[in-house]
């Protein structure tokens, strides 16, 4: 008879020591009455509004993810402070992909309990994330039920959408809890929306303060932008950085093309990365994904690419598209013009994707987000704010109405067409989100309690919107989707000086502009908004406010104080010459990676990597450009050596080549599958496998606190199969197995079975 084994996962700790001191073989598959609920699964709100109609078909394919919890929090939170603390000496000194994934990310074994979790319920796993926070499922609505212990329903809201969602919150068994911090997409009530207004160029009104730029239907140009805010003197245009779209929709290539010829613009190369299957075919929010690479483009046109991100529509593809850009950490910017109110996300979602913004901050990358365009009423009816600009991680932007004097800036108000449908600058106070130290000793907050958003502004309103090449024709757009990809493109100017004096990218931008705020020279720095208009809600008064936060961007004067130059200057423009060859070029391998690490060149402001698959074949072509650090990371096949050489790069051209450095990545050993046995009266045949030929080791006993027999075969199997024989009928034993490949040995968690 093959019978499921019962098993202790490794992740239960303590429980797990209790149990079995107890005396109690315990197990988190047989006890179904031991169950956890997880709380934030079910959307009260929508389900409440909606009409039933019936249980989801049992054979309905359904595709989630479960999340696990970042590990070591608190010295996560202390880093944090430290790494944007301007007098602590770790102060810029931010982590690669694959350090935080070692320091702060869930165990491979966590990672591991929790697939082996997955499998027993019968769902496949669909996909794995690096950094071992996200696990991608997909299993028919009838296990789901059977597994977590609740029903599956369709309802129809009354807009006509239809949606599924569970009709209590999952649970889970006590024993795996500890590994698993929720489950993302069990429900499709939410559809995630775009921050922008349209309207066709040569539909456009005419009246004041309409039709403030020189573009076509009198919409603003990256060079009315430029002027309005202050940028037309300054040199910076965002060289040497990369830029990131989160997108939720596709684009058409052309309509981009002809916007940078349309304006004389350097075409910024696109690098397109798809996510969960998503096809990239341009649908209903094309429009969005096109005016933010456009905007990217007019702002920062030296930029080295701008990668567009783009996933499905779902809560999955959007955590697993913000999970994508933090694993990668390319780009150092990074724009979200697609949000959803606070209250319609759920908790476990926010607490998920707030993971995902901490590692971000921690890699040293800024993250903009629209916060809206239905004022302080961003569920349209009730006070509340849009995530994910109420992130604390995320720099929330907000919208304002811009008015200039022959073309150069005269004063901003706050964006509001009067109503929720006209549209009005998001900003409000959190309901789910403690109030932020950087914003705790502000006086003129509207909580000082919860999160306040926005953080800054920019111009938003359509009237005063920006032409966008889209479809093959000028539109005019506004909205806070315009705001942030600018405040992202503004940045990257502002990290190319900050490359050119030495410094670290600016990383998480709150602490800083709060630092800046509160600071001697912040009427120069901003513009402030302090008209009292509101956001339907919210005054903009002096300085800080939950209408537009700081204001909008005085170009230069925030540049300087964000970039600011060496201490030391000379009454002459320095001679720039070509840098010297890096040194200590060092690779270390990981499972698909090779991570480097290379001394700084005087006068460098990027670097270049280079690879090849044999010593001295690199080749003239870098596999990666425009690196800003001093470490890489490059994901690569395993099994494979790879041998790299890097070269530095300023204005005055390029190095010699450094020494040269390889490495081959392997896949760490672990367990293929779960363990199971087919049990005898005096025998007990033991399987499972590994991803990697290993030896196999059996420990055995009749207690659990004693393993003292073993069985052991020295044949390097990736299929392994030991028979305990000479066993006592009817009698508990319990057993681990472990198998080892060269110096990595992997051991299972503690199962028992009962001799029949």
């Amino acid at each position: 008879m093959k019978v499921a084994l019962k098993l202790f996962p490794l992740c239960l700790g303590l429980l797990v020591a209790v149990a079995m001191a107890a005396g109690a073989p315990s197990s988190c598959w047989a006890d179904s009455s031991a169950q956890v609920r997880l709380a934030g699964h079910v959307p009260a709100r929508s389900v409440a509004s909606a009409r039933r109609l019936g249980r989801l078909p049992a054979v309905t394919q359904m595709r989630f993810s479960f999340t696990l919890p970042l590990r070591n929090q608190q010295a996560l939170d202390d880093l944090l402070r430290r790494i944007y603390d301007p007098a602590d000496p770790l102060y810029g000194r931010y982590l690669t992909a694959p350090q935080f994934t070692e320091r702060f990310a869930p165990t491979v074994a966590d990672y591991e309990a929790v697939k082996r979790y997955a499998r027993g319920l019968g769902l496949t796993i669909t996909g794995t994330h690096a950094n071992r926070t996200v696990l991608d499922v997909a299993g028919p609505a009838a296990a789901v039920e059977a597994a977590f212990g609740l029903q599956m329903h369709q309802y129809q809201a009354h807009s006509g959408h239809n949606f599924f969602a569970p009709d209590r919150e999952p649970g889970v068994p006590a024993a795996i809890a500890s590994c698993i911090s929720g489950m993302v997409g069990l429900d499709s009530s939410a559809a995630w929306h775009t921050h922008s207004h349209a309207a066709r160029a040569t539909e456009a009104p005419m009246a004041t303060p309409y039709q403030i730029g020189t573009g076509p239907g009198g919409g603003m140009t990256p060079k009315d932008i430029t002027t309005a805010y202050n940028l037309a003197s300054v040199s910076a245009n965002g060289a040497g950085q990369t830029l990131a779209l989160f997108q939720l929709d596709g684009y058409t290539p052309s309509d981009i093309a002809a916007y940078a010829s349309y304006y004389g613009l350097r075409a910024v190369p696109l690098q397109n990365v798809l996510v969960d299957g998503f096809s990239g075919a341009p649908g209903s929010g094309a429009g969005e994904v096109t005016l933010d690479i456009e905007l990217q483009m007019a702002l920062a046109p030296g930029a080295s690419k701008i990668m567009v991100y783009m996933g499905p529509n779902t809560s999955k593809g959007v955590l697993d598209t913000y999970n994508r850009i933090a694993t990668d950490n390319i780009a150092k910017q990074v724009s979200s013009s697609w949000g959803l109110s606070e209250g319609e996300s759920g908790s476990s979602f926010l607490s998920s994707e707030n993971a995902i913004f901490q590692q971000m901050a921690a890699q040293g990358q800024t993250v903009y987000a629209a916060a809206g365009d239905s004022g302080a009423y961003d569920n349209g009816s009730t006070l509340s704010v849009d995530d994910p600009a109420s992130q604390p991680y995320v720099t929330g932007v907000g919208g304002t109405t811009l008015y200039l004097s022959s073309g150069s800036y005269n004063r901003e108000s706050t964006w509001n067409g009067g109503t929720v449908t006209n549209g009005a600058g998001g900003g409000g106070v959190s309901a789910f989100w403690p109030i932020p130290s950087w914003q705790q000793k502000l006086g003129n907050v509207a909580s000082s309690v919860m999160r306040n958003v926005p953080d800054v502004a920019l111009n938003s309103d359509p009237g005063t919107g920006y032409s966008i090449y889209f479809q093959g024709k000028w539109w005019l757009y506004g909205g806070t989707s315009c705001a942030a990809p600018l405040w992202s493109a503004f940045t990257a100017r502002v990290n190319q000086q900050r490359a050119a004096g030495g410094l670290a990218p600016l990383g998480f931008a709150n602490p800083v502009l709060y630092q800046v705020g509160t600071g001697t020279g912040y009427g120069t720095t901003f513009h402030d908004v302090a008209d009292s208009t509101t956001n339907l809600y919210y005054p903009a008064i002096t300085g800080y406010d939950n209408a537009t936060g700081w204001g909008s961007f005085n170009g230069a004067n925030l540049l300087a104080a964000l970039a600011p130059a060496s201490s030391s200057t000379t009454s002459t423009t320095p001679t720039v010459t070509v840098p010297a060859a890096p040194a200590g070029l060092k690779a270390s391998a990981g499972n698909a990676t090779v991570a480097l690490s290379w001394t700084a060149s005087s006068g460098a402001t990027s670097y270049n990597v280079y690879r090849g698959t044999a010593a001295g074949q690199e080749g003239s072509t870098p596999v990666r450009t425009g690196i800003t650090a001093t470490s890489f990371t490059d994901s690569v096949a395993n099994g494979v050596t790879y041998y790299y050489k890097v070269a530095a790069v300023n204005s005055a051209g390029r190095s010699a080549l450094s020494n040269e450095a390889y490495a081959t990545p392997t896949a760490p050993l672990a367990f293929n599958s779960g363990v199971y046995g087919t049990i005898g009266t005096t025998t007990a045949k033991i399987q499972w496998s590994t991803n990697l030929a290993s030896t196999s080791v059996i420990r055995y006993g009749t207690s659990s606190a004693s393993l003292t027999k073993s069985l052991s075969s020295s044949t390097l199997v990736t299929s392994h199969v030991l028979t305990l024989s000479s066993l006592a009928r009817r009698t508990i034993y319990y057993f681990q197995v472990s198998s080892s490949a060269g110096t990595s040995t992997v051991t299972s968690p503690l199962y028992y079975f009962k001799t029949q």
